[in-house]
This record gives structure tokens, C-alpha cells and sequence, in this order.
């Protein structure tokens, strides 16, 4: 890790610290629910379903903002784990629907609780005053992202 100083807050400094605390973040939230069984990747793929019910492999790859062949993929291989079904669309001969299997839903449950523990770890350090100002610039920069992304 580089220490920097408030000198140092340039946009190309706050970017690159952001991304590497993505990185550790994503890696210890990962690590707290694979070890209960399920993957952070995993995770975000059947809690969509489990938001979305029933639905198709092409709406779930617009949803996650992923590539139709990356989620065939991981719908593949969690199909064979169990953790989800496709059944036939009852119009569409074409096109299937993805549900969750009993077990799936157990493993969303198994994993929430480690999920928020290594969240809360991660933010042990900071105050309720902290964690509002954190919040409130990230969501300041998140709406200038999207304004820049739909003008693109």
C-alpha cells in the first residue's frame, strides 16, 4: 500500500486507491462465502434470479451487464451443481427459463451471513460520519460516470 498525502488527491490518485480497494474488498467478501460454499460470482447471479423469478439467460446477462456466452457458462456449471433449473418457455420453443432449486436458495442463505461479517470487517475502522461522506462521494461520482456513459 502507498501512503499519500492530501496533496496527492489527484483523480488519477483517488481512482487507482479506489480500484485497489475494490479488489481487496471484492477478494475478502469472496473468500468469507466460499468458504460457506458459494462465490461471490455465484452469489450475484442467483440472488438476480431470485430477484427477477423465472427468466431467461439473455435477460439475466442484461441485468448482470454480462456477456451472453459468460453467463451460459456459469449457468452451465451451476445447473450441474444443482443450484438452479432450466426449464422450457411455455411460448418460446426457442429460449428457456432459469429457476432456483431448493438447494440454491439454501446456498444464497448459507452465505449471507459470512457476506455481511466481512462487509462489516471491512468498515470496522471508519465512523457513522465517515461512512456518510464515503457514501455521499461515491454516489457524486457515480452519477457523473452514468451522465458521461449516456452521452457515449
Amino acid at each position: 500500500m502507498i501512503e499519500h498525502t492530501s496533496d496527492d488527491a489527484t483523480p488519477a490518485v483517488i481512482t487507482e486507491t479506489l480500484l485497489s480497494v475494490i479488489r481487496l474488498m471484492r477478494k475478502q467478501v469472496d473468500a468469507a462465502m466460499s468458504a460457506q460454499g458459494l462465490s461471490l460470482a455465484r452469489e450475484k447471479l442467483l440472488t438476480a434470479i431470485a430477484q427477477e423469478g423465472t427468466c431467461r439467460p439473455a435477460e439475466l446477462a442484461n441485468v448482470l451487464q454480462q456477456s451472453p456466452r459468460t453467463i451460459t457458462d456459469a449457468i452451465d456449471a451451476m445447473d450441474r451443481d444443482g443450484l438452479l433449473v432450466r426449464r422450457r418457455h411455455p411460448t418460446d420453443r426457442r429460449s428457456q427459463l432459469l429457476e432456483l432449486t431448493e438447494a440454491g436458495k439454501q446456498a444464497l442463505a448459507q452465505v449471507k451471513k459470512p457476506k455481511q461479517e466481512a462487509i462489516d470487517r471491512l468498515f470496522d475502522g471508519l465512523d457513522l460520519a465517515a461512512r456518510q461522506q464515503l457514501l455521499i462521494s461515491l454516489q457524486s461520482i457515480e452519477i457523473l460516470a452514468q451522465r458521461i456513459e449516456e452521452q457515449n
